[in-house]
């Protein structure tokens, strides 16, 4: 757990660990086979720190308080966003996952509730990996936004497009006194959105006699 904090769950070896601890690494290995085992590990232990919301709370008000709560415990142990995205959780997430799906059956989403939650887990799994990727603590290939400026800033005078992003938001972005407060302003209209896009899209396609339009997959 320390050392995913600091370095990242990708960021640390079975070496690493054993040197933590002062033994040799075959004594890691009597008790997990391999990285991956004691990976699963931490995931387990990370997962007792988030806090699943009253199961009385209206459905749009449940995911937005669980998206808070995911947000600060992930981006503290980078990585696990990562492994999330790939469906490597365990079985200590899979409470999180069902009263997350109870409450899309309540909503009234029906045999819309899977998609439903692919659509609201994903885009909020991805919104904290993407913050993750500027963590002083990632490793693995950092997002430097000021190399990204510094690459698309003779592209501004070609688009306006592109020169009101930078402008209004990525420049600020890039201000470190300023780049939480943005963070999380965009993580909470993000979330916002993704909601209510699936609340009046995908909702009425849920209602009895009323299928709507088939939502394209691909």
């Amino acid at each position: 757990m320390k050392l995913s904090a600091s370095q990242g769950i990708s960021g640390w070896s079975i070496r690493d660990i054993a040197s933590e601890l002062d033994v040799v690494p075959s004594v890691i290995y009597h008790y997990y086979a391999n990285k991956e085992a004691l990976c699963d590990a931490v995931v387990d232990q990370v997962f007792t720190e988030i806090t699943v919301p009253d199961q009385s709370l209206a459905w749009k008000d449940w995911f937005t308080q669980m998206a808070h709560n995911l947000r600060p415990v992930l981006l503290t142990y980078h990585g696990i966003t990562d492994r999330l995205a790939r469906g490597k959780f365990t079985e200590t997430f899979l409470p999180t996952l069902d009263a997350a799906y109870n409450k899309l059956l309540e909503a009234g989403f029906g045999d819309k509730a899977p998609l439903a939650y692919t659509i609201i887990s994903t885009a909020i799994i991805q919104a904290i990996a993407a913050r993750n990727l500027r963590s002083i603590n990632q490793r693995e290939d950092p997002h430097d936004l000021k190399n990204m400026l510094a690459r698309l800033q003779p592209m501004m005078s070609k688009s306006v497009g592109l020169s009101q992003i930078i402008g209004a938001y990525l420049k600020p972005l890039a201000n470190p006194e300023l780049e939480e407060t943005m963070s999380a302003q965009y993580f909470d209209l993000m979330v916002a959105t993704i909601l209510d896009g699936v609340e009046h899209v995908l909702l009425p396609q849920a209602q009895p006699g009323n299928p709507g339009k088939k939502p394209s997959l691909g």
